[in-house]
C-alpha cells in the first residue's frame, strides 16, 4: 500500500511542476501582450505638432470639465469615454488619434484610447496632461458647447 502511494506521488510531482510552468508561461505571455498594447503618451507640444500635421484630437471629458476648460479646437467630443459610438472616430483607422481628458490624474482618455486600439485604430496616443495642461501651456481652446 505504501509503495502504491509513493509511486502515485512520484508520478504526480512532475505533473504539478508542468502545470506551474504552464501557468507561469501564460502569465508571462499576458504581461507581454499588455506591454505591446500600451498606449503611447505624448506631451502637449508633441500633440500640438501632430494636430498641425493632421492628427485628430479626441476629448474624453465630462460636460462639466468641457464647460470649465473648453476643448482642443476641432476635437471629436465623445459621448462617453467607455461606450462611445465608434462612428464618432474617423473612418480611416490609420489616422493619428490623440485622446485626452482633464489632467494627469484622469484615466478616461486611456479607457477611450484602449477602445479605439482594440477596434483596429493603429496610431492611438494619450496626451497625459489633458485639457488642463493644454490650456496652461497657452494653447488655444474652443468653448463648449461650441458657438
Amino acid at each position: 500500500m505504501r509503495l502504491s502511494i509513493l509511486f502515485a506521488a512520484t508520478l504526480a510531482l512532475p505533473m504539478l511542476a508542468c502545470d506551474r510552468t504552464t501557468t507561469a508561461s501564460a502569465a508571462e505571455s499576458a504581461d507581454e501582450s499588455k506591454e505591446e498594447a500600451k498606449i503611447p503618451e505624448v506631451s502637449v507640444d508633441k500633440a500640438d505638432a501632430l494636430l498641425k500635421e493632421g492628427a485628430v484630437a479626441v476629448d474624453a471629458n465630462s460636460k462639466r470639465t468641457r464647460k470649465k476648460y473648453g476643448v482642443v479646437p476641432n476635437a471629436v467630443v465623445l459621448t462617453s469615454s467607455a461606450k462611445y459610438d465608434l462612428a464618432q472616430l474617423p473612418e480611416d483607422k490609420s489616422k493619428e488619434l490623440i485622446f485626452y481628458c482633464s489632467n494627469t490624474y484622469c484615466t478616461a482618455s486611456d479607457t477611450a484610447a484602449e477602445r479605439a486600439q482594440a477596434n483596429g485604430y493603429e496610431k492611438v496616443n494619450v496626451m497625459r496632461e489633458g485639457i488642463k495642461g493644454w490650456k496652461e501651456s497657452g494653447k488655444p481652446v474652443q468653448s463648449y458647447p461650441a458657438s
